[in-house]
C-alpha cells in the first residue's frame, strides 16, 4: 500500500484564526492555496503556491531564488512554465530548445548578440555595436536581402539613398578612374549636363579652339550672343550658297512646309480635299501675292455677269430663279401626237384632256394621272393578244351573229370546239356541262357533270362525264340508230337482230311477205311471252 501524505486543512477563516509551528504548511481548502507557517504569524506567514500547479520556491530577502548549488533547473515535463512577474538572472541563462520567443517592446543587450550558425563550431558570427555616445536606432527595411558591412569603424553616415546608389549599379570603373573626379568642383546641375552625352572625346576636342560668333577652320560653330555667325561662303553638300542676304531674309517668318512649297513650284498632283467657306485661296492682287477665303471668291462670283457653257447644274442642290424666255436659247416645249404638233411657251399651261367613255385625265400636286373611266366605249376594233380575257358582266351582248371559235386551229385538227358552263348541285362539287366538236372523231357531242373543266380538250374518260340529254323537235333526212339509218327518203330498212319497243311503237302493214323466208319476227308481251310469231316464206 502506498504512503499517503495528508496536511491539515481548512477554510480561510479557519487557517487566519490558526498559527502554525514553523514549517508547518497548511492547506486552504477555499482559495486551494498552500501557506508555510513560521510559528508567530495567525494564518500563515507566506503562500506557497495554489493547488493548480503553481509552486512558490523559497526566497532571500532579495528576491532571489535559493538554491543549495547555485543551479537552477525547471523541467516541465512537456508542459509550460510561466512567469508571471519581473525575473531577474544574476548569472548565465541557458536555453537548449529550439526556439526562443520574446514577446517584448524592447530587448535590452549590454553587448553583443553570437550566432553559432548551422553548424556547431568554434566559428561565431557577433552582432555587438560600438559604445554608444548617444541613443541610437537604427531601423531594418521592409525588404528582404542582405546587409552590407563596412571594412572600418566609422561615424558618418551613408546620406544617399538607394536610387542614388542604384546609379552605380553596373559602373566598372576603376578607383584610379573615378580618382580623377577628386576635386572636381562642378555642381550636381552642372554635371547633370553631361546626362545623356554620346560625344566621344574627339567630338569634344571640335569645341577645343571654337571662337564665339566666329567660323573656325575644323572647329565647332559656336553662335555669338546675339545668335550671329559670320562666315565668308556657306556650302551645302559641296555646293556654294550665292543667294544674297536679302534674298535669303525672304525666308525670314516663312513656316510652309515642303509639301506647301512645292505646290507653289508647278506641282502636277492635284488633291481631293474638300472645299470649304473659311478655306484659304492665293491670288496676285496687283503684283503682290494675297490669300482670300472661298466665301469672298463667291460673293464676287455672285455680284458678275457669267456665261456657263456645257455645263450642268444640279436641280436638287440649287435654285435658279428670275430666268426670262429671252434669255433661254429654247424658251417652249413641244407637245405632239405624232401627226402634228404645238410649241407651248415656257410658263405657260399645258391641257391634257381625255375623250369621254374612252379616256379620262386628273392631276393633282403636279401628277397626271391617266386611264379608262368606269364606261369605256370603244368605236374601233379590240385586240386582245393575251391568253385569257375575262368579262365579269351580268349580261354579254354580242352584235355579230357568228361567233368565231379555234381561229388559231387552222394547221391541224388539235383541239376540240365548242362552249361549256359551271354548276354545282350538291354546294360542294363545281360541275361542267356543254356542247363541243371532239377533235378525235369529228362529231358534236353534248356532255354534263364533268369535275374537271375543259381545257384546249374535253377530256370523255373524266370523272363524272357523261352524255347529256337533249330535249328538241329533230328534223332530218337520215337518222343512225345503233349504227343503223332509221329514216331514209326511199322507206326501205333492213333490221338485223333489232327490238322494236311494242309501247311505243306502232308496225302496221306488215305480213310474212314482206319479210325474206327464214326469218322469223317475234311480237312479246311486257312480260315477255310471245304472244305472236312472223315466219317469212318464199311466197
Amino acid at each position: 500500500m502506498p504512503t499517503i501524505l495528508q496536511l491539515r486543512r481548512g477554510t480561510t477563516a479557519e487557517n487566519a484564526a490558526y498559527t502554525g509551528a514553523a514549517g508547518e504548511i497548511t492547506v486552504d481548502t477555499t482559495l486551494n492555496k498552500v501557506l508555510l507557517h513560521d510559528g508567530s504569524t495567525a494564518g500563515g506567514a507566506a503562500t506557497v503556491g495554489n493547488l493548480q500547479g503553481n509552486i512558490q520556491l523559497g526566497k532571500t530577502g532579495a528576491n532571489e531564488i535559493d538554491t543549495a548549488s547555485g543551479n537552477l533547473t525547471i523541467d516541465s515535463a512537456g508542459g509550460t512554465i510561466t512567469l508571471d512577474d519581473n525575473v531577474t538572472i544574476s548569472g548565465n541563462l541557458t536555453v537548449s530548445g529550439t526556439t526562443t520567443t520574446v514577446d517584448s517592446t524592447t530587448v535590452s543587450i549590454q553587448n553583443a548578440f553570437v550566432f553559432e550558425g548551422a553548424t556547431d563550431d568554434a566559428h561565431e558570427t557577433t552582432l555587438t555595436t560600438i559604445d554608444p555616445t548617444g541613443d541610437r536606432t537604427i531601423s531594418l527595411p521592409n525588404v528582404s536581402g542582405t546587409l552590407p558591412v563596412l571594412a572600418a569603424a566609422s561615424t558618418t553616415q551613408i546620406t544617399s539613398t538607394p536610387e542614388e546608389l542604384n546609379i552605380l549599379d553596373g559602373v566598372t570603373a576603376t578607383a584610379s578612374e573615378l580618382n580623377i573626379l577628386d576635386g572636381v568642383t562642378s555642381t550636381a546641375s552642372e554635371l547633370n549636363i553631361l546626362d545623356g552625352v554620346t560625344s566621344t572625346a574627339a567630338e569634344l576636342n571640335l569645341v577645343d579652339g571654337s571662337s564665339a560668333g566666329t567660323i573656325v577652320n575644323s572647329k565647332a560653330v559656336i553662335y555669338g550672343s546675339s545668335g550671329e555667325v559670320n562666315a565668308t561662303t556657306l556650302q551645302i553638300a559641296g555646293s556654294a550658297i550665292t543667294s544674297t542676304t536679302a534674298e535669303l531674309n525672304i525666308l525670314d517668318g516663312v513656316t510652309s512646309t515642303a509639301t506647301e512649297l512645292n505646290i507653289v513650284d508647278g506641282n502636277t498632283t492635284a488633291g481631293t480635299t474638300a472645299v470649304a467657306g473659311g478655306d484659304g485661296i492665293v491670288t496676285n492682287d496687283a503684283g503682290t501675292m494675297r490669300q482670300t477665303t472661298t466665301d469672298t471668291f463667291d460673293t464676287y462670283l455672285a455680284q458678275t455677269t457669267k456665261t456657263l457653257t456645257n455645263k450642268t447644274i444640279s436641280g436638287s442642290d440649287n435654285t435658279l430663279s428670275n430666268i426670262g424666255n429671252s434669255s433661254l436659247s429654247n424658251s417652249s416645249i413641244t407637245f405632239g401626237d405624232g401627226s402634228s404638233s404645238t410649241a407651248a411657251a415656257l410658263g405657260g399651261t399645258v391641257v391634257i384632256q381625255g375623250t369621254t367613255n374612252e379616256v379620262e385625265v386628273s392631276e393633282s400636286s403636279g401628277t397626271f394621272t391617266v386611264g379608262l373611266p368606269n364606261n369605256v366605249t370603244i368605236s374601233g376594233n379590240l385586240t386582245v393578244s393575251g391568253d385569257t380575257t375575262t368579262v365579269n358582266t351580268a349580261t354579254l351582248a354580242v352584235e355579230d351573229p357568228l361567233i368565231n371559235l379555234a381561229t388559231g386551229n387552222n394547221s391541224s385538227d388539235a383541239v376540240d370546239i365548242g362552249f361549256y358552263g359551271l354548276y354545282d348541285t350538291s354546294g360542294s362539287q363545281d360541275l361542267y356541262a356543254g356542247l363541243f366538236r371532239d377533235a378525235g372523231d369529228g362529231k358534236f357531242k353534248l356532255f354534263k357533270d364533268n369535275q374537271a373543266a375543259p381545257t384546249t380538250t374535253v377530256n370523255t374518260s373524266g370523272t363524272g362525264y357523261a352524255v347529256a340529254t337533249l330535249v328538241a323537235n329533230l328534223e332530218a333526212t337520215t337518222a343512225t340508230l345503233g349504227g343503223s339509218d332509221i329514216i331514209s327518203t326511199d322507206n326501205t330498212k333492213t333490221l338485223t337482230n333489232k327490238t322494236i319497243a311494242a309501247g311505243s311503237n306502232t308496225i302496221s302493214g306488215l305480213t310474212s311477205s314482206h319479210m325474206a323466208s327464214a326469218v322469223r319476227l317475234q311480237i312479246l308481251d311486257s312480260g315477255g311471252t310471245t304472244v305472236k310469231d312472223l315466219y317469212g316464206t318464199s311466197s
